[in-house]
């Protein structure tokens, strides 16, 4: 029987605040790609109503093909992003695990030795 349940509850406390910071990561992004998509959106809108003849058409239509090309590359760089913070995210956990697994296993000899005594 593992007597220092600290020790063993620690790695358990570390992943779930590795877990709560890695979401409320990722939620918070979202929510700022959200409010920034829906800002873009709302400004196209308010430009399209303004359109009064066809050379400010070819213009807008010009413009609405950079702006999705420049969205395309933040969307492109934002997936690399959060790709690179999941594999950070995993790297941190598997360490956690790799160390909470060698804790326990130290600790559990221990134990036997001081029982085999």
């Amino acid at each position: 029987m593992v007597k220092n349940i600290k020790g063993f509850t620690q790695p358990v406390s570390k992943l779930v605040e590795l877990n709560t910071h890695h979401f409320d990561s990722l939620v918070q992004a979202q929510k700022e790609a959200a409010e920034n998509y829906r800002t873009i959106v709302q400004s196209r809108m308010e430009a399209a109503s303004e359109i009064s003849d066809p050379v400010a058409l070819a213009q807008f239509i010009t413009d609405q093909m950079a702006l999705a090309q420049s969205s395309y590359e933040k969307m492109v760089n934002n997936s690399r992003a959060l790709f690179e913070g999941l594999s950070s995210y995993n790297s941190d956990v598997i360490e956690l695990f790799q160390k909470s697994t060698a804790q326990l296993k130290d600790q559990v000899d221990k134990e036997k030795e001081l029982v085999d005594k």
